[in-house]
């Protein structure tokens, strides 16, 4: 099967996060550049980690650069440490490492009416593509969002979701991909929306069992209309994958992938794609999916288990 699997933002076996923050009253420019280079050594130290064990997909947490969106935070990172991520991204592209972001829903929210969070979801989506355009990543690395809460209806939260996509500065917009989720938004109601703003749409197998679509889509059919949205780009797939972890409220994610629940994701994938873990065992529950004897294909169809030796 050609697929590659990734993790989220913090490293386990090295014990580092690459996501150092500070409060608002502590945003001295000072304490903020301190934190992006200790940051930035951090996510070049899991992208070389990441490099020697043949992971080609990561999501970079928003933290990398603190309080980045906000007022306080006016220094000018990209220039200061330009060089810096010049090197970083070089590692991601010759180890072929695609990369993404993921801001939470408070941070970029697209379907709320007020004005001054719809400006800020804008500031956080320029931010975070701003990092992957530093990396020198290519236009399969995406911003990934959800749409936000459903008030004062969802018929008006959909339409504003809608119209502040077509509304949305290019340099805001231009690497969004958007992501059901499950407490609120489910694939059915979230897949037309990426279709007719021309945007990818990141599948999640959990979301789609807590929140079921109506009709109901199984994992395959979730999957291929996803699929759908990507090709329609020239871009390869990219989905979520997780399982529920026992005794918890419902879309809680395990330590890492259950082997029944990695039965079913493989049966439903007849496509290439990458798989983005959402498990609380990060590089752990991916090299614990390769000793279950999962085989990765590396874009140079090389297996990428083995060339790890994991």
């Amino acid at each position: 099967m050609d697929l590659r699997l990734g993790y989220v933002a913090n490293c386990l076996t090295l014990g580092i996060t690459a996501s150092h923050t500070c409060r608002v009253a502590n945003a001295t420019p000072r304490r903020i550049a301190e934190l992006v280079a200790s940051n930035l050594a951090e996510l070049e130290q899991i992208l070389l980690f990441n490099e020697a064990h043949a992971i080609e997909v990561f999501r970079i947490g928003s933290s990398l650069v603190p309080l980045a969106s906000h007022p306080v935070n006016r220094t000018r990172w990209w220039r200061t440490f330009q060089r810096d991520f010049e090197r970083i991204g070089r590692i991601a592209s010759r180890s072929n490492q695609r990369l993404s972001m993921h801001p939470s829903t408070a941070g970029a929210s697209l379907a709320s009416m007020h004005p001054h969070v719809r400006e800020a979801a804008v500031a956080e989506l320029r931010y975070a593509t701003r990092v992957l355009d530093l990396l020198g990543q290519g236009p399969d690395a995406r911003v990934v969002l959800h749409l936000g809460g459903a008030a004062p209806d969802r018929a008006t939260a959909l339409e504003t979701a809608r119209t502040h996509l077509e509304t949305m500065p290019a340099d805001a917009r231009r690497r969004i991909a958007i992501e059901h989720d499950d407490r609120i938004w489910s694939a059915g109601e979230v897949l037309p929306v990426a279709r007719e703003a021309g945007v990818p749409f990141v599948a999640d197998q959990l979301h789609n069992a807590v929140l079921p679509s109506e009709p109901p889509l199984t994992t395959r059919e979730l999957f291929d209309v996803a699929a759908q949205t990507w090709h329609a780009l020239g871009l390869r797939p990219k989905y979520h994958i997780a399982s529920q972890r026992p005794g918890a409220k419902p879309g809680a994610h395990d330590e890492g992938i259950h082997p029944d629940d990695w039965s079913a994701i493989a049966a439903a994938l007849h496509h290439p794609a990458d798989l983005m873990l959402e498990a609380k065992g990060k590089d752990l529950a991916l090299f614990a999916l390769r000793r279950l004897g999962v085989v990765e294909r590396s874009r140079s169809g090389v297996d990428a288990g083995a060339r790890a030796g994991t």
